[in-house]
């Protein structure tokens, strides 16, 4: 999602990291991406990424939290497969009245995805909650 929220956004995304935990096999974290160009919060999202399928260098720089996961494949060069299983809505959470500065009670949509490499290992699994922005939803949702 990354890419798509740049694209849309007009902007680099950057990361800022809410909470995280790993050991030698996964890193997870939640997280807020925001638009590096106004450092607006544009999503909201949980992953969880199978670092033994990273090589040491991505690894190192996906603990780091600098930056979002699609840009760290994008810059290695990497291919991958975006896949979502689900879409939702929900009751805006309180991370996201506080982060999107959205009313009570908005809703928000979001989906559930799994990132794998072309071979069909899994390299992440994620879910996304897009902010509310500007009545423009359903256009950043339809690009999902």
């Amino acid at each position: 999602m990354t890419s798509t929220l740049a694209n849309f956004h007009d902007s680099e995304i950057g990361l800022e990291v809410l909470a995280e935990e790993s050991d030698s096999t996964e890193y997870c974290r939640e997280v807020i991406l925001l638009s590096k160009r106004d450092e607006k919060p544009v999503e909201y999202g949980a992953i969880q990424i199978w670092l033994e399928a990273f090589p040491a260098k991505a690894r190192e720089a996906i603990t780091e939290g600098k930056q979002p996961l699609g840009g760290i494949l994008n810059q290695m060069d990497r291919p991958y497969l975006s896949s979502p299983h689900g879409y939702f809505s929900i009751a805006a959470p309180e991370i996201c009245h506080k982060r999107f500065e959205c009313p009570k009670g908005a809703t928000l949509y979001g989906r559930y995805n799994t990132l794998s490499s072309e071979d069909g290992h899994e390299l992440a699994s994620i879910i996304e909650i897009l902010s509310l922005e500007d009545g423009r939803i359903e256009n950043e949702r339809e690009s999902l």
